[in-house]
């Protein structure tokens, strides 16, 4: 093998330089990518900054004891905050602290309506104390003044103190227990549980139709 001969091979395996054109164009192509993302988050900005996708529209559904003002009031919504920016579970939450709230739904729909469907509470049973009655919930909470009691079942509690909305005054448990036993007294011994009595040392006494005290 002669000296030019591997001249030669060298020469053939030598790679060739890498062309500017190339590294060119991908320089265009990330600065083409950069300019894309920058527009969409300032298309983004803009929308959020419009005040035509403000909370503006408040629909409440599903409330008899409630009035939308107090839903609408308790919701608290920003007017400086984009409808997209609202989170709908949070928003559910605050109502919550109403007592007549059993459970809501909140959705958004553009371009700036908040819609409330709201499930309340029905009563189950009438708190007496002293001359004040209350109207409590399943779960023997609070939840406004009544009225009259109906047909439900009156629990009277001497020295209670002042109710207050939401204020537990009745065991979850003992509530049903009381709702069952006045109703199975009426069909098994024809007699009427006019009201039943739980004092301080949670002494449980019945008052019946005919003028007597059952003891518990």
């Amino acid at each position: 093998m002669t000296v030019g001969t591997i001249e030669k091979r060298r020469r053939r395996t030598t790679p060739a330089p890498a062309k500017p054109a190339a590294s060119g164009r991908g320089w265009l192509w990330a600065l083409l990518q950069i300019g894309l993302v920058g527009g969409e988050i300032f298309a983004l900005l803009f929308l959020l900054a419009q005040p035509a996708f403000r909370p503006r529209h408040v629909v409440v559904v599903g409330v008899k004891h409630l009035s939308a003002a107090q839903v609408t009031d308790t919701l608290n919504l920003p007017s400086d905050r984009n409808v997209f920016l609202l989170n709908q579970a949070d928003l559910a939450n605050r109502l919550q602290v109403l007592p007549w709230v059993r459970s809501a739904r909140v959705s958004l729909a553009l371009p700036d309506r908040v819609a409330v469907s709201v499930i309340e509470w029905t009563p189950s049973a009438v708190l007496q104390v002293g001359e004040g009655t209350y109207y409590l919930n399943d779960l023997g909470e609070v939840l406004d003044p009544a009225v009259e009691a109906g047909s439900l079942t009156v629990i009277n509690r001497p020295g209670f103190g002042a109710a207050r909305d939401g204020q537990h005054a009745v065991g979850s448990d003992l509530l049903p227990m009381l709702i069952q036993l006045r109703a199975g007294f009426s069909a098994a011994f024809k007699i009427s549980v006019t009201s039943f009595q739980l004092d301080g040392r949670e002494v449980l006494t019945a008052q019946t139709d005919r003028g007597w005290t059952i003891i518990f």
